[in-house]
């Protein structure tokens, strides 16, 4: 039996795992969709948040302004997000994410969940192990969120 620190070693391993095969995933549905992986990171901000502050997206994805006002104008001129001006105060810039941004945001997430529909099939279904299993993923999760915004200082929930 592993005690708790060996276990915290064993689950940060796997999330470590779960975190590269994951952004590796990202990377090859980008590419799919012909876009860079950092252009799909902000379509799934913008169509998960709804219209964003370029500030907001700054902080959302830890880069500087000119980095995500560089990603926001390569999406623009593909016709995926529009930038839209706050009517109070113009100098405030929104993204917005247009139909055919959603529609490639959209095509990632089938794609995810139809994978993952068919990798929960060859797992026996006995009782409520897997909602046990999602359940704790998601209290962990939230921990880790909280514990992050306390270091931060903002939320990074979704």
């Amino acid at each position: 039996m592993l005690n708790d620190k060996d276990l915290a070693a064993h689950l940060d391993g796997l999330l470590q795992r779960l975190s590269t095969i994951t952004h590796k995933q990202k990377n090859q549905f980008a590419e799919e969709l012909g876009i860079s992986r950092q252009q799909f990171d902000v379509l799934c901000i913008v169509y998960e948040k709804g219209m964003i502050t370029m500030g907001e997206l700054c902080r959302e994805i830890s880069s500087a302004c000119s980095t995500a006002t560089d990603l926001a104008d390569k999406l623009e001129k593909a016709g995926y997000v529009e930038r839209v001006r706050e009517k109070r105060d113009r100098r405030v810039v929104r993204l917005n994410i247009l139909p055919e941004g959603e529609k490639l945001v959209k095509s990632a997430y089938e794609k995810r969940v139809e994978l993952l529909s068919g990798l929960l099939e060859e797992f026996p279904n006995e009782g409520n192990a897997q909602l046990e299993a999602i359940s704790f993923i998601e209290a962990l999760v939230d921990k880790l969120a909280r514990v992050q915004e306390s270091i931060d200082g903002c939320s990074i929930r979704t």
